[in-house]
């Protein structure tokens, strides 16, 4: 409606481009202009802040029909989807992908403990005014707006952001939030949905960016899977080891992955986590508490899948319920898979950054 009144059309104009009545639009532009404490239409266009739109990728969208058309739906059946899964998988790019236009967006990578509020604030343009909660001001402006908040990147301010959007959901009924976390935020009316590893489009996604390094890139399918199925079809990984492709070529790509942590480093971006996969999982590993950590880097001795028996003879003298508990906790953090038949995995590329932490620490895991 403020884009309507921003290119100067009538009352009729704008209930006709929203399918609403004249006096639903007048009593909406009543408010608006009550909100922003003006008397005009022109002000008023200027006078309400914009949100902070999805930010534009510079990069092609590749795959993901299935993830797409999942998340489409559960956005118009459910006013809180949660995207999840392990670091460097694509939820950021997703949600920005299915975001529709006009959604504000929050990026919580920079935001310390503490000032997540205000870190939302600012995104939808609300201004602190003195005696009133920022919370508060928060729920005046989204009202009874109809939009999509983005909030991206949750998992080191679960706590905050959790209680905040509980409250935006329960106060402004037109909005849907559509978060992307390691973890799942643990509301009540939360739908989430994991974000995997690419399949076979993870060779799409390898040769794309390889040729946007060398034009003249080509690869068999079967050297292009080796290398992808190496980075575990991590969307990240992908595109790292990609960069290096003008260098080292698919042969040099190939042996340089026997190091895949090595391999893939050296990006570039305004979000460091992202410039090398060690930095993306290490942002994981320091959000464990000291017993989560301990079981991480100890799961590294394991190739291949594990049982909790496994893990229980690996841990001698610690409790199998309690090795259960931190365990499932490793698996709501996207550490760790859990799979069929009651099995757990790591993903290689986490494998290898745990068997770094577990040699660092001088831990010995008795294995027979």
């Amino acid at each position: 409606m403020l884009a309507a009144i921003g290119e100067h059309q009538t009352n009729a104009q704008i209930a006709e481009r929203l399918h609403l009545s004249i006096r639903t639009v007048e009593s909406h532009v009543s408010s608006l202009l009550r909100k922003a404490g003006v008397t005009d239409r022109r002000s008023l266009a200027t006078a309400v802040p914009r949100w902070v739109a999805v930010p534009w990728a510079a990069s092609s969208f590749v795959g993901r029909a299935t993830e797409r058309t999942e998340l489409l739906t559960s956005l118009t059946q459910n006013r809180l989807v949660s995207l999840l899964g392990p670091g460097g998988v694509g939820k950021s790019r997703l949600a920005m992908e299915v975001a529709p236009a006009g959604a504000a967006f929050v990026d919580l990578v920079p935001v310390r403990a503490g000032f997540v509020v205000p870190a939302v604030a600012a995104a939808i343009g609300v201004v602190e005014r003195q005696g009133q909660p920022l919370t508060n001001a928060i729920l005046d402006q989204l009202g009874d707006q109809a939009g999509v908040l983005v909030v991206d990147n949750c998992e080191h301010v679960n706590d905050e952001v959790g209680p905040l959007v509980e409250r935006i959901l329960a106060g402004c009924p037109g909005i849907t939030v559509l978060a992307t976390s390691r973890e799942r935020l643990g509301l009540p009316a939360e739908r989430t949905l994991v974000v995997p590893p690419l399949g076979v489009e993870a060779q799409e996604l390898l040769t794309d960016r390889a040729r946007a390094v060398d034009r003249t890139f080509a690869a068999e399918p079967g050297l292009l899977a080796d290398a992808c199925s190496r980075l575990d079809g991590i969307p990240l990984a992908i595109e790292l080891a990609a960069a290096r492709i003008g260098s080292l070529g698919m042969d040099g790509l190939r042996t340089a992955l026997r190091d895949r942590l090595r391999l893939v480093a050296g990006g570039w971006g305004t979000d460091q986590r992202h410039r090398s996969l060690r930095m993306v999982i290490g942002w994981s590993h320091d959000l464990l508490d000291p017993r989560e950590r301990s079981l991480f880097r100890r799961l590294a001795v394991f190739v291949g899948g594990f049982d909790l028996a496994a893990v229980t003879a690996t841990n001698p003298g610690q409790p199998a319920g309690e090795l259960a508990d931190v365990l499932g906790r490793l698996v709501d953090k996207s550490l760790v898979v859990l799979g069929a038949a009651g099995r757990w995995r790591m993903l290689e590329t986490v494998r290898a950054f745990a068997a770094e932490m577990l040699a660092a620490s001088g831990d010995d895991v008795p294995t027979g």
